[in-house]
């Protein structure tokens, strides 16, 4: 971030926040916003560019739009539209750079660069789905396990890959949010609903396409201001507890087979089954996952299986 600390300034600008909608094949709408005392009549502008698609696992023809500010309003606001966007995922982890300047009377007080991703992993009923966004979807099976990213990526997650394997993470930062993104490797974030930061934390994990649901106790009470489209919310569910309205999806401990399919075979929404068992290595991790997928079947079949080695809320 450069700053300039001779510039008048109403208050010392914060980092934009970057949101997009409408992804479709053909193009997607980039924002980028401020919100604050950084007035649009006291000559804020922000303006900037968007620099892709990048891909560490893929050669890539990037291009740069330009960021443009969408005048007057409660808070600054500029937009790009990006065209033939490429969506996110472990095995193509594209990501775009959006570069923003914010000015006070044409002069440059602060610029950042972020990345930014499109994520296409949705629910249907009670599956998970990823499309390429030309209408080709398919089906996602959700296989994790506890452990850091510094493992996970250790190798730039290529054994990860191979496995197929995603990783759960409590109250990941921004840095692992960041280097799971860049390398490809899909993550579940497990968050603390009685944490001072757990709206802004909440919020951060709707910038990163690699994350694929935010995982809270089922007896978190949420506002609907608080939930975000681009963001699954899997309720973790005991024996005690109940399924919440805000849940896309469901973690359950598997703590006798059958009892969990009676409870949760006829589920119409996503279930995922979390075991509890030591391992340390992600193939030792990946047979578990295996393992406890056999002992639910043939029964049915659920939207994922994953495994850890401590309580997971």
């Amino acid at each position: 971030m450069l700053t300039d600390p001779h510039m008048p300034q109403s208050k010392p600008p914060l980092t934009p926040k970057l949101f997009y909608t409408n992804l479709n094949s053909v193009r997607v709408s980039i924002y980028a916003t401020l919100e604050g005392e950084n007035l649009w009549s006291d000559g804020w502008r922000m303006e900037g560019n968007i620099y892709g698609p990048g891909c560490k696992l893929s050669d890539t023809l990037p291009a740069r739009i330009q960021l443009k500010d969408l005048g007057n309003g409660s808070s600054l606001l500029s937009s790009a539209v990006v065209p033939d966007p490429c969506p996110w995922s472990a095995e193509l982890p594209a990501t775009y750079e959006v570069t923003t300047h914010v000015t006070q009377n044409g002069e440059t007080i602060q610029s950042e660069k972020q990345l930014i991703g499109f994520k296409t992993l949705a629910v249907k009923a009670n599956k998970f789905e990823l499309t390429d966004l030309n209408g080709f979807t398919k089906r996602w099976v959700l296989r994790a396990a506890a452990g850091s990213i510094d493992s996970a990526l250790s190798d730039d997650g290529e054994e990860c890959r191979e496995l197929r394997l995603s990783r759960l993470i409590r109250n990941p930062s921004r840095t692992d949010c960041q280097r799971a993104t860049r390398d490809g490797l899909w993550i579940i974030a497990i968050l603390d609903p009685n944490a001072a930061d757990f709206q802004d934390s909440l919020y951060a994990m709707t910038r990163w396409p690699c994350v694929a649901c935010c995982v809270l106790p089922a007896s978190t009470e949420l506002t609907s201001e608080a939930l975000n489209n681009h963001l699954l919310m899997a309720a973790h569910v005991t024996s005690e507890s109940h399924v919440p309205d805000w849940a896309d999806l469901v973690i359950a401990e598997v703590n006798d087979p059958h009892e969990f399919n009676n409870r949760w075979a006829s589920s119409e929404i996503p279930v995922v089954a979390l075991g509890y068992s030591q391992y340390n290595n992600d193939q030792k991790a990946r047979k578990i996952c295996a393992a406890l997928q056999a002992s639910l079947a043939p029964h049915t079949d659920y939207a994922g299986y994953v495994v850890s080695t401590e309580t997971l809320c």
